[in-house]
């Protein structure tokens, strides 16, 4: 009797394992908060696809136990292949996140529209061809969730950041309108809104002003803000890998999370105080 009785609780904690264990896909997988969630879900048992255009560097998930997909997120046929991939070796996409992305800072006035589109084409559409991907899949299943990284920078705003905090201020309002839309579907659209996180941002961030600097209206903010060497204190990519993992986990998960440093000050500062004070604590920081 004793044997019959521990069968059945192996099976059924087997059956349980079976059903939270979720088949994700990740965009933005070769560093960063993409690479240390892909990590954390992969050892929670998750089925993890990783899509990055750093092809050899993103090749590392298959040596721990994840998959890797050559994916730049800007092309529609790398995107397609990547998710039919996922739906025949595993029959359904369960989970989405969509993280890709960069930083392009530089002067309104004076950032070329080739790069303002680029920085659209990766941080709103690109998320927007991963979704449209999966979608048709999800609203079969009758069950998804779409997990779209944005930032706090989708609600407040820095001097030189305008193209990047457009992204992510249009992300916020998609994702809300995309919500509504696949809620009948069993379908929940999640967005989280990273503070001050230790990747390769700033790296990016730096590279992509670099042409903006010389033979400029705007030394007198740009100087001030490239002086800046020390990087201010940073949460861990973990943070937000824990974030996403307890939205996946959640029934009823929270339609924002905000997380990491300096994320829900900003954000609170503004919205109890003002733009003009928020203004001033901005600039403040700068000249």
């Amino acid at each position: 009797m004793k044997n019959i009785i521990t069968i059945v609780i192996i099976s059924l904690m087997v059956g349980l394992n079976a059903q939270n264990k979720k088949v994700v896909l990740i965009t933005g997988t070769a560093s960063g908060i993409g690479k240390a969630t892909a990590e954390h879900l992969i050892n929670e048992g998750h089925i993890v696809y990783g899509g990055d255009i750093q092809f050899e560097k993103n090749k590392y998930l298959d040596k721990i136990g994840g998959y890797s997909i050559d994916m730049d997120v800007t092309s529609d046929s790398m995107v397609i292949a990547g998710v039919e991939r996922i739906i025949e070796e595993q029959g359904r996409i369960d989970v989405v996140l969509n993280n890709a992305g960069y930083g392009q800072y530089g002067p309104v006035e004076e950032v070329t529209m080739e790069d303002a589109f680029a920085q659209f084409d990766v941080n709103l559409f690109g998320v927007a061809r991963v979704t449209k991907a999966v979608l048709p899949y999800m609203r079969e299943q009758r069950f998804g969730k779409i997990i779209n990284i944005s930032s706090m920078g989708g609600k407040i705003y820095t001097p030189m950041g305008a193209w990047y905090h457009a992204t992510k201020h249009a992300i916020e309002g998609w994702s809300d309108c995309l919500r509504l839309e696949v809620k009948e579907f069993g379908i929940d659209v999640v967005i989280i809104e990273p503070g001050l996180i230790n990747t390769n941002f700033y790296q990016v961030y730096d590279e992509k002003l670099e042409p903006y600097l010389e033979n400029t209206a705007y030394g007198h903010i740009l100087n001030p803000m490239t002086n800046m060497r020390v990087r201010p204190k940073m949460s861990e990519p973990v943070v937000i890998a824990k974030v996403v993992s307890k939205a996946i986990d959640d029934d009823t998960p929270k339609t924002r999370y905000v997380k990491g440093r300096m994320g829900k000050f900003l954000i609170k500062f503004r919205d109890i105080f003002g733009d003009r004070a928020y203004d001033r604590l901005i600039m403040s920081q700068i000249n």
